[in-house]
């Protein structure tokens, strides 16, 4: 004899879109950079050479 079960599917979770508020512009405001900080900067290759050059001296000492 055949048991007749009930056929229910759970409810399933909605995903909505995230609110925004309308009539406001978000603004982002960004920081100038002085010719006194550019000075002080170097150039991303020569960052990594220091890095490097750090971390080989910290494996070899002896070198």
């Amino acid at each position: 004899m055949a048991k007749d079960y009930p056929i229910e599917e759970p409810e399933t979770p909605m995903v909505n879109e995230p609110s925004t508020e309308y009539g406001v512009a978000a603004k982002t405001t960004y920081r100038t950079i002085s010719d006194e900080e550019m000075a002080q900067c170097i150039p991303l290759e020569e960052s990594r050479r220091r890095m490097t050059e750090k971390i080989y001296k910290f494996y070899h000492p002896e070198a």
